[in-house]
């Protein structure tokens, strides 16, 4: 029940961080996008991770498991003019039932 909760758990993350922006560049601005998943069952291990550049814009996301068991996901931005900020949510698994 713990393993089928967790799937769907990384599937529902996948779909929510699953964000494309187009940014329109300068030549030989820098660009760049990323991004990763690590949904290790046996360890407990869950992590995602993403983020893109274009010039002075960054944005992305990451989110993991807490040993607690809460999920932290942030949120965050830097751009030239405006520098950083982030928004961080810590969201409680539900109970799982035995």
């Amino acid at each position: 029940m713990e393993i089928k909760y967790l799937l769907s758990l990384a599937l529902l993350w996948q779909k929510t961080f699953s964000q494309n922006v187009y940014v329109p560049i300068e030549e030989n601005e820098l660009a760049y996008e990323f991004q990763y998943n690590v949904n290790d069952l046996t360890s407990g291990v869950i992590s995602h991770r993403w983020e893109s550049r274009y010039g002075d814009y960054v944005r992305g996301s990451y989110s993991f498991l807490e040993p607690n068991g809460m999920i932290r996901n942030v949120y965050y931005e830097v751009d030239g003019s405006h520098g950083y900020r982030a928004i961080t949510k810590l969201v409680k698994l539900p109970q799982l039932s035995r």
